[in-house]
């Protein structure tokens, strides 16, 4: 169940309050003082792991390498491309 954070408006008492999402807009229209504020998730996906790594088919990039490195390797394939072609006239 989600957590929400409020600000009551004339106390500046700010609190946190769990409900069900479906229950969110009830909720605020029956506490008209009250106004929602802003939060960052408490988690965060960081590194390596099945949502980067797994379930990838075929020649799909790889999200995590800099831009540096995919240019960089970009080049080689085509410098690799070039001289197949001029071995193989």
């Amino acid at each position: 169940m989600p957590t929400y954070i409020f600000k009551n408006t004339k106390t500046d008492e700010i609190f946190e309050q769990q409900m069900r999402i479906s229950e969110l807009d009830d909720f605020k229209s029956n506490n008209p003082d009250l106004v929602q504020m802003p939060t960052a998730p408490s988690f965060r996906l960081k590194g390596t792991g099945w949502y980067e790594t797994d379930f990838k088919t075929g020649n799909k990039k790889n999200i995590a390498k800099s831009d540096n490195e995919s240019q960089s390797s970009k080049t080689t394939k085509e410098k690799k491309d070039t001289s197949k072609k001029e071995v193989s006239s």
